[in-house]
């Protein structure tokens, strides 16, 4: 084993003396100091891992040095006897003032020794757990440097907030962590067609976004993506719809090695009529706000989670948009936040919120839910998932 480097700290020369005979044969490489000042100076420039230390020092006390000694910020823990008399009310003080052991100074050669080997292992203890605390600091710092880049990689995927002929959108995403289960996605689908989704994977965190990166990837717009080859391969836009949440139902259930499922939105706007055609798998229900009467109408009676049950069925709700009528998609993030007296945000206040900002533009829309949503949570860091996406239709092409 590396020796250990120990330190005795007194005023008596000759009890220093006798006491560091004793230290370095029992393995230590010692030094001594004759005061708490100077002991101090020699602990800040060395790797000292023991320190005896006389009760009952002229000048800076054993207490008030052994005190200091604990305050200061040291990587390595110093293990702390002190020597002196031999009353338990010594020892109690000595013990309150910061110390792990107390001996006198008439302690036989052999006593001593058993303390040594005590305080030995204590100082092994000591460091090993340094040692992996460094490990787990350094882990943990490789980590973190990871989800910040996966964190990156998952917003990059996000749409862009456009206008497209015939459509405006915007949205709202804040990840409970680094990397989020919750996804959406909006694109121009050929000539007429606008497809939509929004997705929470089940739990949140790591697992969740690595689910959701997967089921991106399956209903990207290209040509071989589910969107269209469902398009393509159906004339009706209800069996398109649904045709895409089954093939992914096929797909995810029974292969998660997480057994992880996920609700979702999946619908098609098409932009030359306004009629929207969607699905709703397990996921909160869509709102449609309506700009004449500025009625909040939610669309869809639930419907079963994706990949939880092999042979579910989906079916397909439709609503017709007008000029200036919104559509919302939210997670159960949004409506299940909870303050800090434990009460969920709710549908109903998200409701009485669409409604009171009808006619706000909706370039402000994704920073006002935004910060509502904080500032309804307390606070930057969520518990769940918090995503929403907001769709207006300004007419006809």
């Amino acid at each position: 084993m590396e020796s250990s480097s120990a330190l005795v700290v007194g005023s008596d020369e000759e009890a220093r003396v006798a006491l560091s005979r004793q230290l370095d044969g029992a393995g230590f490489s010692t030094m001594t100091a004759a005061s708490g000042e100077q002991a101090l100076e020699i602990i800040d420039k060395t790797g000292i891992t023991l320190v005896l230390c006389d009760w009952s020092m002229t000048g800076m006390s054993g207490s008030e040095f052994c005190a200091r000694l604990r305050s200061s910020s040291k990587e390595r823990y110093v293990y702390f006897i002190f020597f002196g008399g031999s009353s338990d009310t010594s020892a109690q003080q000595a013990l309150e003032a910061g110390a792990d052991d107390f001996i006198s100074k008439t302690v036989a050669n052999e006593e001593l020794g058993v303390r040594l080997q005590s305080a030995t292992r204590i100082i092994e203890l000591q460091d090993k757990l340094a040692a992996r605390n460094d490990f787990l600091e350094y882990a943990y710092a490789s980590v973190t440097t990871d989800l910040k880049i996966a964190a990156k990689v998952q917003e990059d995927l996000l749409p862009r907030q456009f206008r497209l002929a015939g459509l405006d959108t915007n949205w709202v995403f804040k990840p409970a962590n680094f990397v989020a289960g919750d996804m959406f996605d909006y694109f121009p689908m050929g000539d007429d067609y606008f497809v939509f989704y929004i997705l929470d994977v089940e739990g949140h965190g790591i697992a969740s976004a690595l689910t959701s990166f997967a089921i991106n990837n399956q209903l990207n717009p290209s040509s071989h993506g589910i969107c269209a080859k469902s398009v393509k391969h159906n004339d009706e836009l209800s069996d398109a719809v649904t045709s895409t949440v089954n093939n992914l139902n096929l797909q995810f259930e029974g292969n998660l090695n997480s057994s992880r499922y996920f609700t979702m939105v999946f619908g098609i706007v098409e932009v030359s009529t306004g009629n929207v055609t969607l699905t709703q798998a397990g996921h909160p229900a869509p709102i449609h706000l309506q700009k004449a009467s500025g009625q909040a109408i939610s669309l869809g009676d639930g419907g079963m989670p994706v990949g939880l049950i092999k042979d579910a069925s989906y079916s397909s709700v439709n609503c017709s948009l007008k000029s200036g009528d919104r559509l919302y998609l939210y997670s159960d993030g949004m409506i299940e936040c909870e303050n800090v007296h434990g009460e969920f945000y709710g549908s109903e206040r998200l409701l009485n919120r669409i409604q009171e900002w009808r006619d706000l533009p909706i370039e402000e829309l994704g920073d006002l839910f935004d910060g509502e949503i904080t500032h309804w949570n307390g606070s930057e860091t969520f518990d769940d998932d918090v995503s929403m996406v907001i769709l207006e239709y300004t007419g006809k092409r």
